[in-house]
């Protein structure tokens, strides 16, 4: 996946300035893609030079004027390439796993602290997917044309979910036989 793919998708929701885009990025899809607000601007440049995207200068009374990007059908029909296409398998890569690994060479506690910081952060995001997101998701289905896609948004809530429960559960397994391993 690229960025201008998730860009596209956002955009064929409603044409959006560069700020809002980002801003929508990081109510959605950025759970599990992140960019940041540059990436966003150097991307919709790229994508407009692409012909994937138009823009207009919108004027605002007491404030700067913005640019408003909107999807082109060139847009639209990469878009539906992208979404047609399987997309490849991760590249499995997690640093905890490989200190892990060689955890009998790690100094004592070193391991438990690095396990306990990745629960810690996986029990705040299993908080905020339980908590937070399911009413900002609603919020968003309530728009207008928003029913279509909602159920797709759920899908990949339950996938954070479930991943979260599971990331939580695996480290206090972890933590437990750390816990025996270490025992004097």
């Amino acid at each position: 996946m690229s960025l201008a793919h998730a860009l596209l998708g956002l955009i064929s929701y409603s044409p959006a300035a560069g700020y809002d885009l980002k801003e929508a990025f990081d109510r959605s899809v950025y759970f599990f893609w992140k960019a940041t607000l540059p990436q966003v601007y150097r991307t919709l440049r790229r994508m407009e030079g692409d012909g994937w995207l138009t823009s207009t200068i919108e004027p605002r009374e007491g404030k700067p004027s913005r640019r408003v990007y909107h999807l082109t059908p060139a847009g639209r029909q990469e878009l539906a390439r992208w979404l047609a296409k399987a997309p490849p398998m991760p590249e499995t890569r997690n640093p905890l796993l490989v200190q892990l690994f060689f955890g009998s060479a790690a100094p004592r506690g070193a391991l438990r602290r690095h396990v306990q910081l990745w629960r810690n952060h996986h029990a705040e995001l299993l908080r905020r997917y339980e908590e937070e997101v399911p009413a900002e998701l609603e919020s968003a289905a309530r728009e207008p044309g928003a029913d279509r896609e909602a159920p797709y948004w759920r899908m990949t809530l339950e996938f954070g979910r479930r991943h979260a429960r599971m990331m939580v559960e695996w480290c206090d397994a972890v933590l437990a036989e750390l816990e025996t391993l270490e025992r004097p």
